[in-house]
Formats: structure tokens, sequence, C-alpha cells
């Protein structure tokens, strides 16, 4: 390995320890009532270092979001990728949403509550460009997706791909969030497992684009 390249491998390691630690800080109290100074107490480097690294409190988390949405679009690539028939793609897709949502879920919190009609485009970082540029790639290949299915037969043919994708992901979402937080609870009324519960939500979800109901 080059000097240059060592460097770049120790600045890396840096920046993810600072990550990891935010992460966690932000979990426990909340991005708000986390300091610079509680992260680097957390991450054991020196506010000088931290701010070497990332400009703010605000970039830090943009970072953790920009993290997750990268490893979302390797797996929903993954997902259609490595299986064959557009069921089995679709519940691929919601498991790597699964995923998402409980291993980066301030990642997913703040993309499902931001308001990108308030951003000021002009100004913005380039770590919130590459967020932005990351959800329109992820949106484009969850179309293609559907337009696939659509080419298929599988889908009906009324089916807008693009304004389908913003449904499904704020659906699958909102479901995803009731079994984290009442899966338990529903699964033992109901007596089945939390997997049962995931499959059947899931079901019912593409089951409202679908030309055959499953």
């Amino acid at each position: 390995m080059g000097r240059e390249n060592k460097k770049e491998a120790v600045a890396a390691l840096h920046r993810e320890q600072i990550l990891k630690a935010a992460e966690k800080l932000f979990s426990e109290k909340g991005f708000s009532q986390t300091t610079i100074d509680d992260i680097s107490k957390a991450s054991e480097y020196s506010r000088r270092t931290i701010y070497a690294y990332y400009e703010s409190k605000d970039d830090i988390l943009y970072h953790i979001v920009e993290k997750g949405l990268i490893e979302l679009k390797k797996d929903i690539e993954s997902a259609i990728n490595l299986n064959e028939d557009f069921i089995t793609e679709y519940k691929a897709i919601c498991m790597a949403m699964s995923k998402y949502q409980c291993e980066y879920s301030h990642s997913a919190d703040n993309v499902n509550r931001a308001n990108t009609a308030n951003f000021d485009f002009e100004n913005l970082s380039d770590t919130v460009k590459h967020i932005l540029l990351l959800g329109t790639e992820i949106n484009t290949i969850l179309a293609a997706f559907i337009e696939d299915g659509k080419e298929k037969g599988i889908v009906r043919q009324d089916i807008i791909p693009m304004l389908t994708v913003y449904i499904l992901w704020s659906s699958i979402t909102s479901f995803l969030t009731l079994a984290q937080t009442k899966g338990q609870f529903i699964s033992k009324q109901f007596s089945i497992s939390e997997n049962e519960l995931l499959d059947y939500g899931f079901k019912q979800l593409i089951n409202s684009i679908l030309e055959v109901r499953i």
C-alpha cells in the first residue's frame, strides 16, 4: 500500500469511528441533545480532530444518512440481481428495507422526514447532494423493477412505476414501523410468527399492483 493510500485508509478509519460514536449517542440522547463534546468523549478523538473530518454535527448526521443509503442501494441491487422471479425479488427488496430501518435507523428516519421542497439546492453540501442523488438512483432502480413487472404481465398495465415507488415505499416503511413497535403483540394475537406477519403484510401491499393476487 502506497503512502497516500495508507494515509487515506487511516483517515477513513478515524471517520468511521467518529460516525459510530455519534450514531450511538444520537440513539441514546437524541440528535439535538448530543454535543460535539459528547462525541469527542465517546469517540476518544479531540474536537480539533473531529472538525478536521466533519464540518459540524449536522455534517456528521449527513454522513450517517449517506452511509445508510449506500448500503440500501447495494442491498436492493443484490435483491434484484440475485433472484429470478418478480415476487422473490420484491420480498428481498422488502427485507433490504427492513435491514435499512433496523441497522441504519437514523438514515431511514431522516430520509423519511426530509422535505426536499425546502432545500436550497444551490448551497447544499456535496454530501447532501450525494444523498439526493442516491435517493434518485434508488427510486430509478425500483421504478425499473416495476416496469419490468409490467412488461412480463405481472404488474397491472395501468400502474405508473415511479409514482408507485413513492406510494409503496411509504406503505412498506409504515408497515415495517408497525412490525417493529407492535409485531410481538400482533403476532401473539393471531398466533403467527413475526416472520409470518411480515410475509402477510408484504403480500397485501404488492397485491395492490398485481394482475393476479398472490
